[in-house]
């Protein structure tokens, strides 16, 4: 063998275990480094979850198709690029900025004995303002879209005292909005007047649950499961029943609760469904029906469906009860009774017109 050969061979087996020495370290780093950018990730995507309220901040948007997960400015992360507009929208579409402060309508559980206190309230002006909102049945002009005296709709509230701060003299804090007379359910009672209006034979219920859990000795959280008594008795009495809304207000402030229209003002709707049942589906898509005419004929009153399973919440909501179900959130602590009652004329437009032309 030549000596110049076997010298070149004694070089190259000295410079492979270096080679394969670097190639090792080289990639024992990349995989250090990974490993802390992946450490990273988590820990910072985790602190900003629990910083936050997770179940304000998922969002099913019908018109987008897509789960929108929102962050502290309100702009959704994840989804590729967002760009914010001039008039407020993202990528055209109207998305609803959310106040994380407040707290979320589910996590939030007051106290019985705040709930049994009345507040220093505008009795006397609250009541004069919902008096001239009340008007006469009027007989449908096409005939042929009446119920002819049967309730096919039903209105319930499952917290019956979420009541609206610009009436209380005492206090703007969110958490104090509650009160036995002024509340929720009259807004019920509005929507109610504007579906019978438009023929559509509907039944409000304006138990005071609160009330009744008091009577029994029970807590806020057992709100659903006595709501649920009221649903199913009320099934039970009259099969003609089709149609079942838990009507409640929003715990966010006013710039997340309100929309302008055509020069008036608005409290924005967000229709919330369970999907801590099986049947889930139904409810959602019930709701999708609505949602798309109220986009449709209202563009932005809708800040769209919110799902919310059982670590989220109640998670089922009694709309295991019936297909055509749901949780409709009408405006917040700080709207007006002008504001909700715009509000309930345009729902009732869509719920009948849903109601009387659905496939």
């Amino acid at each position: 063998m030549s000596p110049i050969l076997s010298k070149s061979n004694k070089k190259d087996k000295k410079k492979r275990p270096l080679l394969i020495t670097l190639l090792y370290i080289a990639t024992i780093l990349f995989l250090i480094w990974l490993l802390i950018v992946l450490f990273l990730t988590f820990f910072f995507f985790r602190e900003e979850i629990k910083g936050n309220s997770l179940p304000d901040k998922l969002y099913f948007i019908s018109d987008l198709k897509m789960d929108t997960l929102k962050g502290p400015s309100g702009i959704p992360k994840l989804f590729g690029k967002i760009n914010e507009s001039s008039d407020g929208t993202f990528n055209g579409i109207d998305i609803p900025k959310i106040n994380l402060d407040q707290p979320d309508r589910d996590e939030f559980k007051p106290a019985m004995k705040d709930l049994l206190k009345d507040r220093s309230f505008d009795r006397e002006g609250f009541d004069a303002i919902f008096e001239n909102m009340k008007s006469p049945k009027i007989i449908p002009i096409d005939s042929l879209h009446s119920t002819f005296g049967k309730d096919v709709i039903y209105i319930y509230h499952s917290h019956s005292r979420e009541s609206f701060l610009p009436y209380f003299k005492d206090t703007d804090k969110p958490k104090d909005a509650y009160h036995s007379r002024a509340n929720i359910t009259l807004v019920g009672e509005m929507l109610g007047r504007a579906l019978e209006k438009r023929g559509v034979g509907t039944k409000v219920d304006s138990t005071d649950i609160v009330q009744e859990l008091d009577i029994r000795g029970l807590d806020f959280n057992s709100s659903y499961k006595l709501s649920g008594e009221l649903v199913r008795s009320a099934r039970a009495k009259n099969k003609d029943l089709e149609i079942f809304l838990d009507v409640h207000r929003d715990s966010l402030r006013k710039d997340s609760t309100t929309k302008e229209m055509n020069g008036e003002s608005f409290a924005r709707l967000l229709f919330v469904v369970g999907t801590g049942h099986k049947n889930y589906a139904s409810n959602l898509l019930f709701t999708e029906g609505l949602d798309k005419l109220l986009a449709t004929h209202y563009p932005g009153l809708s800040k769209g469906i919110l799902k919310k399973d059982s670590s989220q919440g109640n998670g089922v909501y009694n709309q295991d009860v019936s297909p055509n179900s749901v949780i409709v959130e009408i405006g917040g602590v700080d709207n007006t009774l002008e504001e909700l009652n715009r509000t309930t004329e345009a729902l009732a437009d869509v719920l009948s017109d849903y109601y009387w032309h659905r496939e």
